[in-house]
């Protein structure tokens, strides 16, 4: 559990010596276990209910005031202390601890307070960047103090008002960044009618994740007559590059709206904080020429996309000379291969993963002959590729035990069953390396990549399985015998 100190000078007459937590500020405490000199019941911790502005508390000179203490009996020469701990969630995963400074209050009752600065740290290194008014889960811990003698009220598990929350507002961002945009396309300069592309973006926090992206798309026939780009944040605030045909760039409010470069299919990504952005063509695949198809691109197998950014799918590496990442099926200029060696790494279960960058010209070589199931980001270029050094099928002819382990061809393209018999309405899939992270069900004639549904097949009988993963979709054949 992490902490930040805070002043620890002692105000109005109240004295306190350090815990466990704090002994750097108050000195080496007794070790051996203390027992309360009161009640756990003598001591009431009561949070404020109030919305805390940090900046115009810091502004002020003035402390945030947590929560309010108060002590039915306390012998003499003993002191109180608190510590408050905070975090984003009920569980208090990855929860902060700070020191209180302990102020009088009214009726004898004292303030626990902290300085705003040091709770908007706690708040912006740890769990958020996000300047929006937002509840933090609360809970205090006690310590009674005398001289160099510590007690946790309660034991090192207990806490005060264990389920309390504190609103604070945070200080404000240096920019302010919409939680949507929407990317404009239009025939010249006339928006009024403009195509438009909502941006995606993460789960996150804006302010913790910038980066939005979006694919757009258009006819021929609109790119040929010219088309022109804007973005339009959900405030209103209208964005351009500030060079018009720059494909990368950095964007300003205000200015003309940008020539599209590109043909459609266009993905482009734009990072908020810094005002800049980014677009390129988007490719529905990717092909994979290389020693295993003759380096043909046309022939390769293909690795496909959802989102235009992250493409996946079964390649089949020979380490002659190995492959490399295409776009296209020709040799245009565009193929991705890699700057340094693939790194090597065999998990607990025993697969074999290489993970690099295709960030230059060298072919991408295993060490390891086979069919491997393919990871690449299009944008930061990253590949991983697990082997598969066994497929098999798994279902209710085997009670949903181990896989039946397939046989592969000479090239790695089709997979073979033994005969095996099926009840009626029998539910099944292919999965590799006889475990569940790659795996394909859903329609035999389309298979899914890790789907919810199994393949059916209703009649009863004896076959065998053929996977044929030559080209995308991958089909399954099943012969009866």
């Amino acid at each position: 559990m992490n902490k930040i100190h805070i002043l620890c000078a002692l105000a109005m007459g109240f004295a306190f010596a350090a815990c466990d937590e704090v002994e750097e500020s108050l000195g080496k405490p007794q070790t051996h276990p203390q027992e309360a000199p009161v009640a756990v019941d003598a001591i009431t911790v009561t949070p404020s209910d109030a919305t805390f502005d940090l900046k115009a508390l810091n502004d002020a000179g003035e402390a945030v005031q947590v929560a309010g203490i108060t002590a039915t009996t306390l012998p003499e020469g003993y002191s109180v202390r608190t510590t408050l701990e905070i975090a984003k969630s009920e569980d208090f995963a990855n929860a902060q601890v700070l020191e209180c400074e302990m102020a009088e209050a009214p009726e004898g009752a004292v303030l626990a307070t902290v300085a705003p600065d040091a709770l908007q740290q706690a708040y912006y290194e740890n769990f958020t960047h996000d300047p929006r008014t937002a509840t933090l889960h609360t809970r205090y811990a006690v310590y009674l103090a005398k001289g160099n003698t510590i007690v946790r009220m309660g034991g090192d598990d207990y806490f005060y008002a264990a389920a309390s929350t504190l609103t604070l507002t945070p200080f404000p961002a240096s920019k302010v960044i919409d939680d949507s945009y929407t990317l404009e396309i239009a025939a010249g300069d006339d928006f009024s009618s403009a195509m438009a592309f909502p941006f995606s973006h993460s789960d996150a926090s804006v302010y913790d994740d910038p980066k939005f992206t979006v694919t757009a798309t258009f006819t021929g026939e609109d790119f040929d007559a010219g088309l022109k780009w804007r973005i339009v944040g959900a405030s209103g605030t209208v964005y351009g590059p500030a060079g018009d045909a720059d494909e990368s760039g950095d964007l300003l409010e205000g200015v003309p709206a940008g020539i599209v470069m590109t043909q459609s299919p266009l993905l482009m990504s734009i990072d908020m904080s810094s005002d800049t952005y980014d677009y390129k063509q988007a490719f529905a695949c990717m092909y994979t020429p290389g020693t295993s198809n003759g380096w043909d691109g046309a022939a390769s197998q293909q690795l496909t996309t959802a989102d235009y950014v992250n493409y996946t799918g079964l390649v089949v590496v020979i380490n002659g000379d190995g492959f490399k990442v295409n776009p296209d099926t020709g040799w245009g200029g565009r193929d991705m291969g890699l700057s340094s060696a693939l790194t090597q790494t065999t998990l607990d279960n025993g697969t074999v993963v290489f993970e690099g960058v295709c960030n230059g010209s060298d072919n991408i070589k295993t060490t390891i002959d086979g069919l491997y199931y393919v990871e690449f980001n299009y944008n930061t270029r990253a590949i991983k590729l697990t082997h598969i050094s066994t497929l098999g099928i798994i279902g209710d002819f085997n009670g949903w035990g181990a896989s039946i382990a397939l046989t592969p061809s000479a090239d790695y393209l089709t997979w073979t069953s033994p005969a095996t018999d099926f009840p009626a309405s029998c539910g099944w899939k292919f999965r590799a390396n006889d475990d569940w992270s790659i795996n394909w069900g859903g329609n035999a004639d389309a298979l899914e990549f890790n789907a919810g549904g199994n393949i059916t097949t209703a009649e009863a009988g004896t076959y065998i399985v053929t996977l044929d993963v030559a080209s995308v979709p991958y089909k399954a054949v099943l012969a009866a015998q």
